[in-house]
């Protein structure tokens, strides 16, 4: 197994980190304590805290592109939504959230550098779900009150919403609706 060089130890636990306590959760000498370097050596490769986060959007955003091109796409709406859910709910049992959904949270706090690369993701998850409605609406002669594209913003912010409440309750349970949503949107 390759060994991660010090800028991809960084990374990841600035992911982690991101991911359990947000942007403000975290210093550079909390990620340095991890890496086991020191903090100078972290301004190295990221002289400033903006610019590691936006690095870790950028990463957490490209692993989430590739899950997405990995669906397979000759299987039916419900079952590539339901492969999707299939990682969000893990999420929801754990103690890390959604890096884009924990960072919207403190917008007033990031550059907006970050806001351009989490706007971009939220319009990739949104456009992946608008392609799986329309594909319904298209097989199963589905009709819906709202636009393909109303539907999916709507059905993915409940799903971001879903897996902050699950963390606040502490029950991965509150994700399930907004899941029953998707599923409602792109079954038969």
């Amino acid at each position: 197994m390759k060994t991660q060089s010090v800028r991809e130890q960084l990374l990841e636990h600035t992911l982690v980190l991101i991911r359990r306590r947000g942007f403000n959760g975290f210093s550079y000498r909390d990620l340095a304590e991890l890496v086991g370097v020191k903090t100078s050596s972290i301004h190295y490769y990221f002289p400033a805290k903006d610019d590691l986060v936006l690095e870790a959007v950028k990463e957490y955003s490209a692993r989430i592109a590739e899950r997405l091109r990995s669906v397979d796409s000759s299987l039916s709406p419900a079952a590539q939504a339901e492969g999707y859910l299939n990682f969000l709910r893990t999420a929801a049992c754990g103690d890390q959230i959604c890096l884009a959904g924990m960072l919207s949270t403190e917008t007033l706090c990031l550059p907006e550098s970050v806001h351009a690369e989490l706007k971009a993701f939220y319009r990739m998850n949104e456009n992946w779900l608008m392609g799986l409605i329309e594909r319904a609406q298209k097989d199963y002669g589905k009709v819906y009150p709202v636009t393909a594209r109303a539907l999916a913003q709507v059905i993915y912010g409940a799903l971001q919403n879903g897996l902050i409440v699950a963390r606040l309750f502490g029950a991965p349970e509150r994700l399930e609706s907004a899941a029953d949503l998707l599923m409602a949107s792109v079954s038969e």
